[in-house]
């Protein structure tokens, strides 16, 4: 892991990834990292109840009484949904579609797609579908600001989310692991999928971070536990899987990008460090 900046981003970005299609939504790459997970199918023997979760997907808060596994699932299901919003609703409005976007703005893009494809493998293994579902009315606006926002003073308000999203996406890694270590084969699974989308959140954190200034920075820096606790606070079921005590000290403590990097197998990039 280094800083060369948005070139050596772009670099790694390109290893990392293969050929980027915009079109057809497809990095080669990570077509190849997928049909390899096709080819040894990983499924538990746990029994999760599939009307109780499609019930609590559309629930703004869960029913009481889930057990942590169903908790679990749920959050796998609704935590990128926001993500998948801001994406789809860039597209719309051809954010990333002009012959002058960077190449790293596409490959940024397209591996937010692939995020939802990961988590989607997550569910499969319990036989649950993923399923479109609107977030939350205050995310939704939240999001709107971010896509809208031009894109100079964009980066700080993005990169915050991106560091929160680092954490979130983390702590969910770890509590999947625990919850399901008598199934070794889907506790690696499921540590294998959530690391290849912190891989690509560290990277789209030192993407913003080397685009903004020492001054827009510090804005991420000021802006990321506070986006950490409202991601929290909008998907119920993370503040049930985890200590909220200690999600706050964690997102009160400066962001690490060496402690999140250390746990991953993968090859990791940040241009700038916040």
């Amino acid at each position: 892991m280094n800083g060369l900046g948005i070139e050596g981003y772009r670099d790694y970005l390109t290893r990392r990834d293969g050929e980027a299609d915009l079109l057809h939504r497809r990095l080669a790459n990570r077509e190849e990292f997928f049909s390899a997970l096709e080819a040894r199918p990983v499924r538990s023997t746990r029994r999760i109840d599939r009307d109780v979760f499609l019930r609590n997907l559309r629930r703004r808060r869960p029913e009481r009484g889930l057990d942590r596994a169903m908790l679990f699932l749920l959050a796998t299901a609704k935590l990128n949904q926001a993500e998948r919003f801001g994406v789809s609703l860039g597209e719309t409005y051809g954010r990333n579609s002009s012959e002058d976007v960077p190449p790293e703005r596409v490959y940024v893009e397209l591996e937010e797609h692939y995020h939802t494809r990961l988590l989607a493998y997550v569910l499969d293994m319990f036989g649950l579908p993923f399923q479109v579902v609107a977030p939350p009315l205050v995310m939704r606006q939240f999001v709107k600001i971010n896509v809208f926002l031009p894109e100079r003073f964009g980066f700080p308000f993005v990169g915050a989310g991106e560091m929160a999203g680092c954490i979130m996406f983390d702590e969910l890694r770890r509590v999947g692991v625990e919850l399901f270590a008598d199934e070794p084969d889907v506790a690696e699974r499921i540590e294998r999928l959530y690391s290849e989308i912190l891989t690509d959140e560290l990277g789209h954190v030192g993407y913003c971070a080397a685009s903004c200034t020492a001054a827009e920075r510090a804005i991420m820096r000021w802006l990321y536990p506070r986006f950490g606790r409202f991601f929290a606070r909008q998907t119920a079921e993370i503040s049930l899987l985890t200590d909220r005590e200690e999600l706050r000290a964690r997102l009160d403590r400066p962001f690490d990008v060496d402690e999140l990097a250390a746990g991953l197998s993968n090859e990791t990039f940040v241009a700038a460090h916040p």
